[in-house]
């Protein structure tokens, strides 16, 4: 649910006011686009990676993550 909030906040902060404008520039149909906004669907990667392209944003500001959200905790050693 996060990713099509987001996604739908970047469109129109990117100056796409409507989600047909911007499935156009993504080259599928507004009514498959549109999924993606009310998290019916997740896109492919493909789609993901030309929907970063179109909107000028890198993955993680598109998903969201910060450097917080991406720091993983160190693997503990195993005691065998």
């Amino acid at each position: 649910m996060q990713f099509a909030k987001r996604l739908k906040q970047l469109r129109t902060e990117k100056g796409f006011a409507r989600a047909r404008t911007f499935a156009k520039a993504l080259g599928i149909e507004e009514n498959r686009y549109t999924r993606y906004e009310r998290a019916e669907v997740e896109p492919s990667f493909t789609l993901f990676h030309r929907m970063c392209q179109a909107l000028q944003v890198s993955p993680n500001d598109l998903l969201c993550f910060t450097a917080d959200t991406l720091e993983l905790s160190p693997r503990r050693p195993s005691s065998s």
